[in-house]
């Protein structure tokens, strides 16, 4: 079966997943046509093919690969990935079709480094918060400057406010820099250490874990590597940046606590 290469700076879109008045949470993600491009480019396009279909009113989409796409001699013979999708705000119909066809080709492993992101925290003073009803938002563009990706694991990340170009964010040691750009300050700077050993979680710990997520839900679904139980076991930094966020109370409240005891279960059962 192919093998599927790491995705460039420039194909990884960003987008603020919550705004408060300290500060916005972004997060990372791919488009579909970043995904028919690497399809093209890896196996050529007449060695791939896409079907939509319902199943109890959820729309999937199954991606099929020709395992012989390199041997021209041998008959086609077709590998399916399936997943399904969620509307979008803008076209709900378009969006699914879209989202499910996305997810499909993560399932191959286009673009499964993203689920290793860090936790990304980028202060108001970095960023343009405005009063929306009884929340905040925040229209500024993002970027991703540059990214080091390591057997599909992010293990440096540069991001840009792309209207001030300033770097807005710095995880890890960055070898080749793409923009000029202003400096980073140490606040927004989240330092890159060794996976930490996997531990069981007791229940004190899991009682921590609750604590902490009062004050921060994250992101969950595409974006699964956002989790609390995948930074606790494999980048303890990030893990204790987006601790010290909680406590600070930045972010809503949500059913977090439900959430993390199924990614405890998952963890334990792992």
């Amino acid at each position: 079966m192919c093998k599927f290469r790491d995705l460039r700076a420039d194909e990884i879109d960003v987008r603020v997943g919550q705004a408060t008045e300290k500060g916005v949470s972004l997060l990372l993600y791919k488009d579909a046509r970043v995904d028919m491009n690497i399809l093209d480019e890896t196996v050529g396009a007449l060695n791939w093919q896409r079907e939509h279909y319902e199943v109890k009113g959820n729309l999937y989409c199954r991606v099929g690969i020709n395992k012989y796409f390199d041997n021209p001699d041998y008959p086609p013979v077709w590998v399916w990935k399936s997943d399904c999708g969620t509307e979008s705000q803008a076209e709900a119909e378009k969006g699914e079709s879209s989202d499910s066809f996305k997810r499909a080709c993560t399932n191959l492993g286009i673009g499964r480094e993203l689920y290793t992101a860090p936790f990304i925290w980028v202060g108001a003073d970095k960023c343009k918060i405005v009063p929306k009803g009884q929340k905040f938002a925040c229209y500024d563009d993002f970027s991703v400057q540059s990214i080091e990706i390591k057997d599909k694991h992010i293990v440096a990340l540069e991001i840009i406010n792309t209207k001030t170009k300033a770097l807005v964010y710095s995880f890890g040691k960055v070898k080749t820099p793409t923009r000029e750009t202003k400096p980073v300050t140490s606040e927004n700077t989240a330092p890159a250490v060794a996976p930490a050993e996997t531990k069981p979680i007791d229940a004190k710990e899991l009682e921590q874990l609750r604590e902490w997520a009062k004050g921060y839900i994250v992101e969950f679904g595409e974006h699964r590597g956002h989790t609390l139980i995948w930074l606790y076991k494999n980048n303890r930094a990030a893990f204790e940046q987006l601790k010290t966020v909680a406590k600070a109370g930045e972010g809503p409240c949500g059913d977090a606590i439900k959430i993390i005891e199924e990614w405890v279960a998952e963890f334990k059962a792992a």
